[in-house]
């Protein structure tokens, strides 16, 4: 994590002697009188839905789902000298409140605690990425509150660990991708500059009564509301998969409130943004007004 790095409860800065910039720029004068990342340990876990002993005795697996990816950071709270001891342990006691599990619950518990994690990561594509960096983040809610290690010989640094438990495993781009799309609804394409799919939130705004079947089609599969109940100036908001961009839970919302009720098609009909670039087609599209489509570009 060669840049800087933002904590999104307080808004926490590690890695502060690099800039905010898009490609970040070293700051010499901060480097010591910071918290620093040194070192990050991604375990990624994807568990089979069939369970051990089924396998042993010849079963076939399972499909493969998401697990849990776990963010172990390892660094150093730095002051420039002994005298400054005070403001180590006022460093310790913000890192300590900033990744406390407790406090990110109360202060988001929509999100159970979870927060983005922001840096930026290089490539190579500088055709899609023109200053060779990439503004990125992951998702994920504080294990436990930080570990730390101090002694009396060296007063100007104290070691710290913490780890984050990330629900969902995908690293996404900072910035979502939004296509807003206005009759006639016949076809756009969605291109996810990443290398795996991307989950997909729907806004349909109704200028009266809509179709009883509305459908969106991607590669094959038909995602259908029942949108015939709505009138004038109704907004539908369709979150496609449990994800960290748009929150927990799959979920239907009309002008705010719950209306999973609406979705007509099965259980395996929702649908997400691949990588590459994928078409959707919209059929029944009687009064609507609008729709908007929008994603994270999602890497492994």
């Amino acid at each position: 994590m060669r840049s800087r790095v933002t904590w999104g409860h307080n808004s926490f800065a590690l890695n502060e002697h690099y800039t905010a910039a898009n490609p970040p720029v070293e700051d010499r004068t901060k480097v010591n009188d910071e918290v620093t990342i040194d070192r990050l340990l991604v375990r990624p876990d994807y568990r089979d839905t069939r369970e051990a002993l089924h396998l042993g005795q010849g079963g076939t697996a399972g499909r493969v789902h998401k697990g849990i990816l776990t963010l172990s950071m390892m660094g150093r709270i730095l002051v420039p000298d002994a005298t400054q001891q005070a403001s180590l342990e006022d460093r310790e006691d913000a890192l300590r409140l900033a990744f406390d599990p407790y406090e990110c619950l109360l202060d988001s518990p929509t999100t159970a605690g979870v927060y983005a994690l922001d840096w930026y990561r290089p490539t190579n594509d500088t055709t899609t990425y023109p200053t060779g960096w990439i503004a990125v983040r992951r998702y994920g809610r504080p294990m436990s509150q930080p570990e730390t290690v101090w002694s009396k010989e060296d007063r100007t640094q104290r070691q710290w660990a913490a780890a984050l438990a990330c629900t969902d495993p995908r690293l996404y781009e900072q910035s979502s991708s939004s296509t807003a799309i206005e009759s006639p609804f016949a076809s756009t394409d969605l291109t996810n500059n990443g290398t795996i799919a991307a989950p997909l939130r729907a806004t349909i705004t109704m200028s009266g009564a809509g179709n009883s079947d509305f459908t969106i089609t991607r590669s094959g599969v038909s995602f259908v509301l029942n949108l015939s109940g709505c009138a004038a100036s109704d907004s539908v908001v369709v979150v496609m998969e449990t994800c960290g961009p748009f929150g927990r839970g799959r979920r239907i919302t009309k002008n705010g409130a719950e209306a999973f009720n609406l979705k007509t098609s099965g259980p395996t009909t929702w649908l997400d943004v691949p990588s590459g670039t994928t078409a959707f087609t919209f059929a029944n599209t009687a009064n609507i007004s609008g729709i908007v489509l929008e994603f994270y570009h999602a890497r492994a």
